[in-house]
């Protein structure tokens, strides 16, 4: 409608083949502010397909996503990251000797901050109040 706000997140007609193969046929959706969307279907259906184009690992062959009403072109996954799309893989590679708000904090370590001399100098120091009460 005229004068809404556009999704936070879409995927518009996104089509992606391997080969001969369609992985992906005209695929859409859309992420509102705030709310959280499952993909769920059987084995080989394209979920990991998709979860790939959308984190910027695979292209499409047709189709756009959009950011906040922008269409996102060629942006790599570390640039995507930085917008908050990111993904995870499905192994738990979790570390056994460390407790699970360590864990969590291990996938925050990109947002951690030691100043660039301290981080220079390796003298440690980086904000783990900030980042354990993020991963909380």
């Amino acid at each position: 409608m005229p004068g809404e706000d556009p999704p936070l997140f879409a995927v518009e007609g996104v089509s992606v083949r391997f080969g001969g193969v369609r992985a992906l046929e005209d695929v859409s959706l859309e992420v509102a502010p705030h709310e959280v969307l499952g993909v769920i279907g059987p084995n080989g259906a394209g979920k990991t397909t998709l979860f790939n184009v959308v984190c910027g690992f695979v292209s499409p062959a047709e189709g756009e996503l959009r950011l906040r009403g922008e269409t996102i072109h060629d942006l790599r996954p570390h640039q995507l990251a930085g917008h908050g799309i990111a993904r995870t893989l499905q192994g738990l590679g979790l570390f056994e000797r460390m407790t699970v708000l360590d864990n969590v904090m291990v996938g925050a370590d990109r947002l951690a901050r030691a100043g660039f001399v301290r981080g220079l100098l390796g003298l440690g120091h980086r904000d783990d109040a900030r980042l354990a009460a993020k991963a909380r």
